[in-house]
């Protein structure tokens, strides 16, 4: 079995090769298939790998990547970019988050060549898509019925992380290193850098999503000098009066807090993610069965909601609205 970049050595540059690589087998003894689509260019470049649906049921970045290879087609890139949609065969196959065992497939790298099928599996990816790469892109949506303004976490300690994030005017940035076992914290460890993508909701395509993710992503290659600022013009044009023109100032937030219900009934959210909020601001009231009001849900930190929870029905410390404060300027 080639690697994809073994696979790709025969490529003119530009000309994008999209294959699949097999993974072990299923219960009905048939190998399952990790697509992948991998484009080098004529001159030298970082080498990038952005991957998606880690969790089965994140969706929007599956269509990001492909909408990313459409436009890319013909461009001229430098160094290679190698896109993963589906990461999580198992889990997109059975609309879930997780691996049929129930474990989290991003608690799980780098791997193990002879562990559980979660370990394999994570193995497997950081092999082939990981171990090569000097960038990698890890491209998530909300979950649990939560619906996130898309913004990018990272661990900003580290100053090649700090560095990538001058480049991304604009965009909404977390400080975080990620927990044991996940892509993020195990690939820093070895030095490589990452940034999560956190956009929209789980089991769907959203359109503004869809659209502020691709911006996003032809942002972050430009940042890394793998595309030319011309492609992201282009495509800045098109959507930027529809989506709005990224305004936040460049830094990051160094922490961040869920607010949470404090008494049971239906919430109803009086602010949305994406705005910023100050301290005593009113996020919404919880009502009882018969529309009376229980409790106002006043905000505690100044700052700006990141996320926030969709379903109306909330249970005492329910959390409502994922709130990030102390901003540093980069």
């Amino acid at each position: 079995m080639h690697s994809p970049s073994e696979l790709a050595a025969a490529l003119a540059p530009g000309e994008w090769l999209k294959n699949f690589i097999p993974f072990e087998e299923d219960g009905s003894q048939r190998s399952w298939l990790m697509p992948y689509l991998f484009a080098h260019g004529a001159k030298p470049g970082r080498k990038v790998t952005i991957i998606a649906a880690i969790h089965g049921d994140e969706l929007n970045g599956v269509r990001m990547l492909h909408e990313l290879a459409n436009l890319l087609q013909g461009t001229e890139i430098n160094g290679s970019l190698c896109l993963v949609p589906v990461a999580n065969l198992m889990g997109y196959a059975n609309h879930s988050r997780y691996l049929p065992d129930r474990r989290d497939l991003n608690r799980m790298f780098p791997g193990l060549k002879d562990g559980s099928e979660g370990a394999r599996l994570a193995h497997f990816l950081w092999t082939n898509f990981v171990a090569q790469a000097d960038y990698i892109v890890d491209v998530h949506s909300g979950s649990y019925n939560r619906w996130n303004f898309p913004h990018l976490r990272g661990n900003m300690k580290d100053e090649t992380m700090r560095e990538w994030a001058r480049n991304l005017e604009g965009q909404v940035v977390l400080t975080s290193s990620g927990v044991a076992g996940s892509l993020r914290k195990e690939a820093g460890k070895v030095g490589k850098p990452v940034f999560l993508i956190e956009a929209g909701e789980t089991g769907r395509f959203e359109k503004d999503i869809l659209r502020r993710g691709l911006r996003l992503l032809l942002q972050i290659l430009v940042s890394l000098e793998s595309i030319d600022r011309g492609v992201l013009a282009e495509v800045s044009a098109r959507f930027d009066t529809e989506i709005g023109v990224p305004d936040h100032p460049t830094g990051y937030y160094r922490k961040a807090v869920w607010q949470r219900a404090t008494h049971a009934g239906l919430f109803m959210p009086q602010v949305a993610p994406g705005e910023r909020v100050a301290v005593g601001q009113p996020l919404g009231f919880i009502t009882d069965l018969f529309g009376e009001r229980r409790a106002e849900i006043l905000s505690e930190q100044t700052g700006f909601i990141l996320g926030m929870h969709l379903h109306p029905q909330v249970v005492p410390g329910r959390a409502l609205f994922h709130i990030a404060y102390d901003f540093k300027e980069l």
